[in-house]
Parts: structure tokens; sequence; C-alpha cells
């Protein structure tokens, strides 16, 4: 094996990279091939209960040689013991040395007491990396996340589903954390699904997010209250200029006509959208087609001359379609898309009809659509219809 040219054998460990096991065994009887595989061996370290003090030994140890090859960093704990703030903050005191690292995924971490200090090794560990992933974490104000993304100053993609305890104007700063500085310019992505009790702390974000440079090239915002829509729709205008992607997902008790009435002026400014998601909640307690009409509303507002949308994504989720969807309506507004060239529907939930849903789908809007583009149905992550 140690034999083998060295073009042949990156090309044989390219194909094989997701299969570790393999490229271990490999590695043990082949030195020339552990330094190939190296970057797909270490290159995501994930750290959990179990995991992390073994990790912290062998980190130390001067043995240890693949620290420059971790690239990718996961900590998270079981939800029922989430890291503490404080926990959290000696364990990433341990965690420095790494030179490569460029993306951050934390879960399960309870930051509703973040402080100045927690907030500075933060940054001392992390302040190179250029992609943070947050995960079912708790916060108790969106200062405190504001805290952490502005002191990440090449931080270009960041996703975050997180709990809020309570809402409040960004600029409020809590006991012991100052008024965060401006986003990074470099901020590309941005997805958040913010849930909260007390009004709309994505519009707390967003004011954050449009006091500097418009770089923000994607953009995904859940969910969006009622109280939020006077404040959401001119952050998109002021993003509009560089922004291709935007995701939003509406309260299910917005109706077409408050969409109407705060987003479409604002979304009508938005000339370069290629790629528009949109979210319709099922639940049966629910007004009946309320959010199904907001998001056609949200596909009707963007502009038509010059076409710029390429792509149309509808999610679904809850239990049932309704018998009467109007299929019609909806391939009215796309109809008036002319480079619309694919639509998605994801089914997201246990819904019960989905036969009769993509039967609809067939029959109503790909006869139609097909000369054009194509037409795509999933289940979960399983793609049943194309």
């Amino acid at each position: 094996m140690s034999t083998l040219p060295f073009e042949l054998m990156d090309l044989i460990i390219g194909h094989i990279q997701g299969d570790k096991d393999a490229l271990a065994s490999c590695s043990l009887l082949s030195r020339s091939w552990l330094h190939s595989s190296r970057p797909y061996l270490f290159g995501s370290v994930t750290l959990c209960d179990h995991s992390y003090e073994v990790f912290l030994r062998l980190k130390a140890s001067r043995h240890c040689t693949f620290i420059s090859s971790i690239k990718t960093l996961s900590i998270s704990r079981p939800e029922k013991d989430r890291f503490s703030d404080t926990d959290f903050t000696k364990l990433i005191r341990k965690l420095t040395g790494f030179p490569s690292l460029t993306c951050l995924r934390l879960s399960y971490i309870c930051w509703t007491h973040l402080s100045a200090t927690s907030v500075d090794a933060f940054t001392a560990v992390f302040h190179d990396i250029t992609e943070l992933d947050i995960q079912h974490s708790t916060f108790e104000k969106p200062h405190q996340l504001i805290a952490l993304l502005a002191c990440l100053p090449r931080l270009e993609k960041v996703t975050v589903h997180t709990q809020l305890l309570y809402d409040e104007t960004w600029m409020q700063a809590l006991p012991g954390l100052p008024t965060p500085s401006a986003p990074p310019g470099s901020l590309q992505v941005v997805r958040l699904r913010l849930d909260s009790y007390d009004t709309c702390p994505c519009a707390s974000i967003l004011s954050w997010i449009v006091n500097g440079p418009p770089t923000v090239r994607v953009l995904k915002l859940g969910r969006i209250w009622r109280e939020g829509l006077p404040a959401v729709g001119p952050h998109l205008r002021t993003l509009g200029p560089v922004l291709r992607e935007l995701d939003l997902d509406l309260a299910s008790f917005i109706s077409a006509r408050e969409v109407g009435k705060h987003l479409a002026p604002h979304l009508a400014c938005l000339p370069h959208i290629a790629h528009l998601t949109v979210h319709v909640d099922l639940s049966e307690s629910e007004p009946k087609h309320c959010q199904w009409y907001a998001c056609l509303a949200l596909l009707g507002a963007l502009p038509r001359a010059p076409p710029a949308l390429e792509k149309f994504t509808m999610v679904f989720t809850g239990k049932y379609l309704p018998e009467d969807f109007d299929w019609a309506h909806l391939y009215a507004e796309v109809r008036a898309h002319t480079r619309l060239r694919l639509m998605r529907f994801h089914l997201q939930s246990s819904i019960s009809n989905v036969r009769r849903a993509m039967e609809e789908i067939r029959r109503l809007v790909a006869p139609e659509f097909a000369a054009r583009g194509s037409i795509e149905v999933s289940l979960f992550n399983s793609v049943v219809l194309t």
C-alpha cells in the first residue's frame, strides 16, 4: 500500500472519504496513507459527555498530532442535562490551539445568564471561526445572542435554532454585557429559527444586522410574529441590493392582508431574489387556509419585471392537507414569474393524506408547469415525486 503513487492514493481516499472505519484501518498500515487521510479522519470532531474529557487528555498529550487537521468542532450534551453558561465557559477555556478551526456547532447549552466573562472566553477561543451553528439552546434575550455573534469578526455563516425567554430592543444592554458592535462585514448567510412567547425576537436580531454593510445574501427568518411585521419589512428593504435567497416562516395567524400591508411594499424592492421559501402550518387549530394565502401573498409581492425568481419552495407542517386547497391560485402566482424553473413541496410532518396531495399537485400544477420547469415533492427528506 505504501508503494502506491500519491496521486492514486489521493484518488482512492477521495472515493472512500465517508467510510472512516476503512480509512482508519488503512492508515494503521501505512504512514503515508495516514498523512493523506488525516483531513477526513480528524477534520470534524464531536464532543459530548462521554468523550470530551478523554479528548482533552489526548489533546494535552505530547503525542497528539491531529489538532491542526480539525476544521469542524461540535459540542453537545443530552437535552435533559444542558451545559450551563458557567460549565460551558470552563470547557472552552481548555479548547485553545485549533489553528484550522473554521466551523463551530453547539447544541443544548443554556445561556440565560450569559456574562461578559463568558463572551470574552468565547472570543478568545473561537475568534477566527467563519461558521457558527447553535441548536436547541436557550437565551434570555436577543441581546445575549447578538453579543456572541458580534465578537466573531470573520463570521460568514450563522444558523440558530434556539429559544428566547423574553424579547427586547437589541440596543438595551443587559447588566454586564456591552452594547454590541456592528455585525461582521463578512456575514453572508443568516438562518434564524427563534422560538419565543414574547413578540418577535427575529425583528430584534434583524435590527442589529442592518446596522452593518449589506452583505447578507441568504436570509431565513422564523418565526415572524404579528408584532414584528412593521419592523421586518423595512429591514428586508435595507438588505435588498445583495439578497438572493429568502426564507420566511410566518406565525400561522398572520393573514394575507397583513402581509400586503407590512411586507409586500418592501418585498417589491428586492430585485434579485432567486429562491423564495415559505412555510405553511396545517395545524387543525389554526384559521382555515389563513397561512396558505399569506404565503401566496409573499410570492405575489416579489418583483416580476425584470423577473428574478428561479426556485420556489413550500414547506408544509401539520397533520393533514385540506380538501379544498386553492392550487389554482398558487399557479396563477407562479405563472407571473417567468424565470421560475423549479417548485419544491416539502412535507415535514405526519400528513395523513400525502398521496392525495401529490395527486393534486400532479393534476393541477404539474401539467402547466412542465413545459418550463420541474416539480419536486418530498416527505421529510425523501423525494417521493419529481
